[in-house]
């Protein structure tokens, strides 16, 4: 028993040794934490490390070319390594309620959240995971893009069906803008090179592929993208009034730079959702979630607030609101 507890002690010693070694000395606000999951009964792999962090600084100059200078914040070091106590196997064969190639994404993001307190939305950081987990399944949205061991082996040139790292720099580029809250175009012939779309195939990555209009004028309201100098794209916003629920507040604002309105909920779990404001009338204000289906109506004054998933078509009853 008492060798059992040394080992036991010595394997928690390496492992937290190995781990401080790949943690941010100090966070950068605002910025893309990039990690890497290794399973339990897998061995760090120092070519999957270098792969992700290449793929970062790639598709990181890729995105700062598309917005004339304007791209997101890597930390240093750029990829975190994370252990898990699940097998490899784990994450994209663990059976879950949700359609089967979902699973993957639930797995590990709910691995993540235990081992490195993942939230989705998170109001400081998008987060990039790679698990060694066997699966061909990449994913993103709300924040969090989630990529199987095929993309591992893709960027290091080890992908058995497609050797061609480019490819699988521009599948972080297409999944990773899901996290950003891009999504696939509504003109999938006319945008068929889009890197949201098809972009990423056939060699199109770097040079023939692109962020559509649409695509660049999401991401210039993001909180996440800065020039050089740290000013953020979307410019400076003055907050014009807050309005609270029973379990968050909404906040409206103005960019002082584009003068267009904008609103951000934060509830009691601190998770942040985002709002374009798309027109006012004498009773309300009609916004549009900038990553989801949604839309709500803001009383001016104390009144009820009122959610549509249809564009406005039909709406519901969402929450009593006081300024």
């Amino acid at each position: 028993m008492k060798k059992k507890l040394i080992y036991f002690f010595v394997f928690l010693m390496i492992h937290s040794s190995i781990f401080a070694q790949n943690k941010p000395k100090k966070l950068v606000d605002k910025s893309v934490r990039f990690v890497y999951l290794v399973s339990k009964d897998r061995k760090h792999n120092p070519a999957y490390q270098a792969g992700i962090e290449m793929a970062a600084k790639n598709i990181q100059g890729w995105y700062k070319k598309q917005l004339n200078g304007f791209t997101f914040k890597l930390n240093n070091p750029i990829v975190e390594v994370a252990y898990s106590d699940k097998n490899a196997n784990y994450f994209y064969s663990n059976p879950r309620k949700e359609e089967k190639k979902s699973w993957g994404f639930n797995n590990t993001l709910e691995e993540c959240e235990k081992v490195l307190g993942v939230k989705r939305p998170d109001p400081n950081y998008i987060w990039v995971i790679y698990s060694d987990g066997p699966g061909n399944e990449g994913m993103g949205g709300g924040g969090v893009c989630i990529m199987p061991e095929d993309d591992l082996l893709g960027l290091i040139g080890k992908h058995p069906k497609q050797p061609e790292i480019n490819r699988w720099i521009a599948g972080l580029g297409h999944e990773g803008g899901h996290a950003f809250g891009l999504p696939h175009p509504k003109d999938t012939k006319k945008d068929e090179d889009a890197i949201m779309w098809r972009g990423i195939y056939d060699g199109k990555y770097p040079d023939k592929c692109y962020l559509t209009e649409e695509d660049k004028s999401i991401l210039r309201k993001s909180p996440f993208f800065f020039d050089d100098n740290g000013v953020n794209i979307a410019g400076e916003v003055k907050e014009l009034a807050s309005y609270k629920y029973s379990s968050g507040t909404f906040k409206r604002y103005r960019n002082t730079k584009t003068k267009e309105m904008t609103w951000v909920e934060t509830n009691n779990q601190k998770a942040e959702f985002r709002f374009d404001e798309t027109q006012q009338d004498a009773e309300f204000y009609y916004l549009k979630a900038v990553d989801r289906n949604l839309m709500l109506k803001i009383p001016i004054k104390n009144g009820k607030a009122f959610i549509s998933n249809d564009n406005g078509k039909k709406w519901g009853f969402f929450q009593n609101i006081t300024q």
